[in-house]
């Protein structure tokens, strides 16, 4: 599942941006701003409008976006104002829910729930009675007097201890997590989706010029890229041999990034597709 397509990250990232409610922009912005009672109060009211979290990303502003993680931040914000008690079933929730987990940045809080998470438990106490010690709680053995050495016997032979140490287990394999350069790729790739999905051609061209270094991402960027041109070709009466030339250049670089792919004919138009050499 590692060669699943990219395409299908975009449209989620486009779906998300389509489905969060405004409120959850003005929610993290408040929250960057340490206004944590009002980010709380946008967090609660984002929440009711979608409480599902996605690895979708949302525009805040410009180039910046946030994955939508709403319960994240409201627990954040919660913990910010000492409300430990409901900021830890937040966290609890967002963790459920699986996204957090997968983004180094999130996770981090995530783990010390902002603060809030509670500390672990000291080790059971011993009680000592008169000249025997006793474990606390414990299943009771026969105690045996401290400091007591009977020279006229030999050495018990050593009996078996109650608990044997367990042998070192090697560590889970933790999965990968993306790095800060995957998840950037990821939020522009996104960003030019929306635009293309919203009929900006222009915006979408310009944003996807800048090359990327991951292999898959380029042949994304060089379709959709070629998919905003021809728009704009047919717009233009399919007059502009420049712009044509341009559009053929990036299904190139398309095909031979991912030789034998076909564009989804659910995104694309069929002329487009049938131009790209898929089926229309």
């Amino acid at each position: 599942m590692r060669r699943i397509t990219l395409l299908v990250v975009l449209l989620a990232a486009a779906l998300t941006q389509a489905q969060a409610p405004t409120t959850f922009k003005e929610g993290v912005m408040a929250f960057e701003k340490k206004e944590w009672a009002n980010a709380e109060r946008l967090m609660r009211e984002t929440i009711a409008g979608n409480p599902n979290e996605s690895e979708g990303t949302v525009q805040i502003a410009g180039a910046w976006y946030e994955t939508y993680v709403p319960h994240y931040f409201l627990a954040r914000a919660l913990a910010r104002q000492g409300k430990c008690a409901e900021a830890l079933k937040h966290f609890a929730e967002s963790e459920r829910q699986g996204v957090t987990p997968a983004i180094p940045d999130f996770a981090r809080h995530l783990n010390t729930r902002g603060g809030c998470k509670p500390a672990a438990k000291a080790a059971p106490k011993q009680k000592e009675i008169g000249a025997f010690e006793v474990p606390f709680e414990d299943v009771p053995v026969t105690p045996k007097k401290k400091d007591v050495v009977v020279a006229s016997r030999p050495d018990p032979v050593p009996s078996k201890p109650d608990v044997v140490p367990s042998k070192p287990t090697a560590d889970p394999v933790k999965p990968q997590q993306p790095s800060r350069e995957q998840l950037e790729m990821r939020a522009r790739l996104s960003a030019a989706v929306n635009a293309y999905l919203r009929g900006e051609y222009d915006l979408a061209t310009r944003m996807l010029n800048d090359p990327f270094a991951d292999r898959t991402a380029a042949a994304e960027a060089a379709l959709f890229r070629a998919a905003s041109r021809h728009a704009l070709y047919r717009i233009g009466g399919e007059k502009d041999a420049t712009l044509r030339a341009q559009m053929e250049r990036d299904l190139a670089q398309y095909r031979s990034l991912r030789p034998g792919a076909r564009p989804d004919a659910r995104m694309f138009p069929p002329g487009f597709v049938a131009l790209a050499g898929g089926r229309p």
